[in-house]
């Protein structure tokens, strides 16, 4: 069965209230991973590289993974000049 263009496939969508399975999975996982318990590990690490990486690989886990961005090249900055009334000047142009 195959959608017309501009038709949804869901024309109801999801009910009102209803929880996403994302946002229940993560609550399970909050749930199950103890803090304090990593908190202990942490602090079992001598070296201060080793911690440093430690907390690198669960930072996404805690503030969400950074979205890659596009660099954009630089340009010539240009000037813009906005009248609003006529100056005597651009009267005899």
């Amino acid at each position: 069965m195959s959608f017309k263009k501009g038709k949804s496939g869901n024309p109801t969508g999801r009910p009102k209230g209803s929880v996403s399975t994302t946002k229940l999975i993560r609550e399970h996982i909050s749930q199950v991973i103890d803090g304090n318990k990593i908190m202990e590990m942490l602090d079992k690490i001598d070296s201060p590289t080793e911690y440093i990486g430690a907390i690198t690989k669960l930072l996404p886990y805690s503030i969400g993974k950074v979205k890659p961005y596009e660099e954009i090249e630089e340009r010539e900055p240009m000037d813009i000049k906005i009248s609003f009334f006529t100056t005597p000047e651009e009267e005899e142009d």
